[in-house]
């Protein structure tokens, strides 16, 4: 069967099935190997070590979580102290990705920003990813790091993209692992072990299609079926062309009659057009030597026209000089009269000027009074206060006499104090008359200033009204002093020059008078020219017309040519598609899920239950055996069977399907094909397990339970370089021959190896 390149071009070629479209068979793998999916390559990634600061639970001064010299090691802690966020980081680190739905999320509270550090051998190399990010602020965004370092003799060397994807994809070539490659094989993340047994047995292939990369091939039958469709319809469509074409080359002999009956007609048209052109053309010679009058007659009307606007702009040039003349004759003879009044007026200014000193001398006069007093009363209160001061010690019992301190009796001090208070209201009514004529003073005073400011601005603005005026008026003599004899003589050259232009105007009228009675005639020949030019037009339109219809016919028998030898190449494709067609309808069928797709894990179900049956039989002392049926008969119709995958379970008690187990009979089995899958993943993509991290809950297993899942994680240790387990369970942190215990603290998690 020969594979159309539009389906070829779009076979899997990711190290499943399918690779290049014409080097490969559809069902053999990128290497030639058939479907089967054993192990391939040997570039195991084994992790190193793994330094972690502000992630998640983990603070900024974590001691770095070293994996030399672990083999089997339980990672534990209570609940919530962070033993699930150490694979985060791994996984954040190596792909950028983890539970959080957002990285900001991944940052340590209170913190704004993170760093992981992991470390990983693969072959004979070292490896090391550097990941940070910096949480966004209100003047910034948030900023992500990555760097892909490789180990050299002198230290570590970037081997980084130029961007952050091409490094995650540089990672993701060199694992040969994605993150759900590793979420789905190494990594068995908490409550996920019976992701693929809790589904029906309808839901259970699907999801094994899935792991076995078989999707691309429900994509490919259906491509398969659509350019199918295409071809029927593409096949519908060529077979109505050539109809089409049958039905049109019919007409061929009536095409051959009309191409000759319409050539005779276009003779005897262009004949007729001839005779017509002669006359048109002389009737058109007459017309272009009127048609040089009128345009002679044009070129005159333009200079009289100019000639019109070149004398009216020397007859204001004449009537401006004029103006001009007049006026600088003007400015000379009054000239010293104007001066004479500025004099006088600044005359005027010099009487209001001694007024203004008067006034300043008054208002100066005003304000040394007002001070005087303002000085007088703060005198005056601060002679006041004293008095009340001794008012107050003499108010005392034994009070003294303040000149010769002897004690004072009664009367003397009631004496003292009526004096006291005497001479306090004395000085208290002189301050207050000194207030009220401070306050008619300043009142004064402010008049007069207002009265001096009216007066300075009226002297400024009239010394400036009286120089700007001088000013002008010199400025005007001397520019007519200068300007005079000038425009006498621009008067004497204007009036020169409207006198020529006036001759040039009187003799292009009498030539325009002339050539208007020549062309007097000109309307009826543009007539008659016109008749002949619309009799010669229709001739014209209609030997258009006849070689349009002589084209057409033309094109139609050079379409007829064209239709024999298209419906021999329609014919010809029409042969190739249902051909295609059917290639494509085997296509679909091979692609679908009864075909390659069955075929593919028909092959894979038996590796599945050797490596499950394998690790149950450790589990359970050999009590249990696994079986997986890709197909049931229909209870109705015997001779038919179904698509689905029933896991049957053999025990002492019999054959019973898997829903028929629970506890920790059901997780044992959901581990035993969970690590199955894993293995057939990893192998699949050319990344064998080196690494198994189990993320679940043993709380399911009884203690004997507990004792055989331990047991079977230590038997299978020889196949894995590292085998990290997670738990919370006190009883089993001594189970395994390494501990990493997570606890929690103020400072956030801490990471403790023994």
């Amino acid at each position: 069967m020969v594979i159309p390149r539009g389906v070829q071009r779009d076979l899997p070629s990711d190290g499943g099935l399918v690779a290049s479209p014409v080097d490969h068979h559809p069902l053999t793998c990128n290497n030639g190997s058939s479907p089967h999916l054993s192990g391939q390559g040997s570039r195991k990634m084994i992790p190193t070590k793994l330094s972690l600061r502000n992630f998640m639970c983990y603070g900024d001064n974590v001691s770095p979580l070293d994996f030399q010299g672990l083999h089997v090691a339980c990672l534990c802690g209570n609940n919530g102290n962070g033993k699930s966020a150490l694979l985060d980081a791994m996984t954040w680190a190596l792909w950028g990705k983890a539970r959080a739905k957002t990285d900001d999320e991944l940052i340590h509270l209170g913190r704004t920003e993170m760093e992981v550090e992991f470390e990983f051998a693969l072959e004979q190399e070292r490896y090391r990813v550097i990941r940070k990010r910096t949480r966004p602020s209100v003047s910034r965004a948030g900023h992500p790091f990555l760097d892909l370092q490789i180990a050299t003799g002198q230290g570590f060397r970037s081997i980084a993209g130029n961007s952050i994807r091409e490094t995650e994809q540089k990672i993701v070539e060199i694992l040969r692992m994605d993150y759900d490659t590793f979420t789905n094989s190494a990594y068995l993340l908490q409550g996920r072990a019976d992701e693929f047994t809790k589904k029906l047995p309808s839901q259970r292939k699907e999801i094994l299609a899935n792991i076995l990369g078989l999707l691309r091939y429900d994509e490919l039958e259906e491509r398969a079926k659509s350019y199918a469709r295409f071809g029927e319809g593409r096949g519908r469509v060529l077979e109505s062309e050539i109809k089409a074409i049958d039905e049109e080359v019919v007409h061929k002999g009536e095409y051959e009659t009309q191409l000759r009956e319409v050539g005779e007609a276009i003779a005897e048209l262009e004949e007729e057009g001839g005779r017509r052109e002669d006359r048109v053309n002389a009737m058109a010679r007459q017309k272009n030597e009127l048609d040089i009058k009128r345009e002679q007659l044009r070129e005159i009307e333009g200079r009289i026209k100019q000639a019109q606007e070149t004398i009216s702009s020397f007859e204001g040039q004449v009537g401006e000089h004029r103006q001009r003349v007049e006026r600088y004759e003007k400015v000379l003879e009054g000239y010293e009269e104007e001066l004479g009044k500025v004099h006088a007026q600044l005359s005027d200014l010099v009487k209001v000027g001694e007024g203004l000193v008067e006034k300043r001398e008054l208002a100066q006069q005003t304000s040394n009074r007002i001070h005087l007093l303002t000085s007088t009363n703060a005198r005056l209160k601060e002679e006041m206060q004293e008095l009340r001061g001794k008012i107050e010690m003499l108010a005392q019992e034994e009070a003294k006499c303040p000149l010769c301190g002897i004690e004072l009796g009664v009367e003397g001090r009631e004496r003292i104090m009526e004096n006291y208070e005497a001479e306090g209201q004395e000085k208290k009514n002189t301050f207050r008359t000194n207030e009220r004529e401070v306050g008619h003073l300043e009142s004064e005073l402010k008049a007069l200033n207002g009265e001096i400011s009216t007066l300075e601005g009226k002297i400024r603005e009239g010394q400036a009204q009286c120089e700007s005026r001088e000013e002008t008026l010199n400025k005007d003599h001397e520019e007519a002093e200068a300007s005079l004899p000038r425009e006498k003589e621009a008067l004497e050259r204007a009036e020169e020059a409207l006198l020529r232009w006036q001759s040039i105007l009187e003799g292009d009228t009498k030539r325009r008078e002339c050539l208007k009675v020549e062309l007097a005639s000109f309307p009826e020949l543009e007539a008659s020219l016109s008749s002949a030019q619309k009799d010669l037009g229709e001739i014209v339109g209609r030997l258009a017309k006849a070689r349009q219809i002589l084209g057409a016919v033309q094109e139609k028998l050079q379409r007829c040519a064209s239709l024999e030898r298209s419906r021999e190449e329609k014919r010809a494709d029409l042969e190739n598609i249902l051909k295609e067609k059917d290639i494509y309808e085997e296509l679909a069928t091979a692609f679908s899920k009864k075909g390659i797709q069955a075929l593919i894990i028909d092959t894979a179900l038996p590796e599945i239950e050797e490596e499950a049956n394998r690790l149950l039989a450790r589990m359970t002392d050999n009590r249990m055996h696994v079986k997986m049926e890709t197909q049931r008969a229909y209870r109705a119709k015997r001779e038919e069977s179904i698509e689905t995958l029933d896991i049957n379970i053999s025990d002492e008690l019999g054959t019973r399907r898997y829903e028929m187990y629970s506890g920790g009979e059901a997780f044992r089995i959901d581990f035993a094909l969970r690590i199955a899958l894993s293995k057939l993943l990893a192998r699949r993509v050319g990344a064998p397990l080196s690494t198994l991290i189990i993320d679940e809950g043993f709380g399911s297993q009884d203690n004997a339970g507990r004792e055989r899942l331990i047991e079977s994680i230590n038997s299978i240790q020889d196949d894995f370089e590292k085998i990290l387990v997670v738990t919370h369970i006190e009883e089993l942190k001594d189970a395994f021959p390494a501990r990493i215990e997570i606890t929690k603290t103020a400072e956030g998690s801490m990471i403790t190896t023994t």
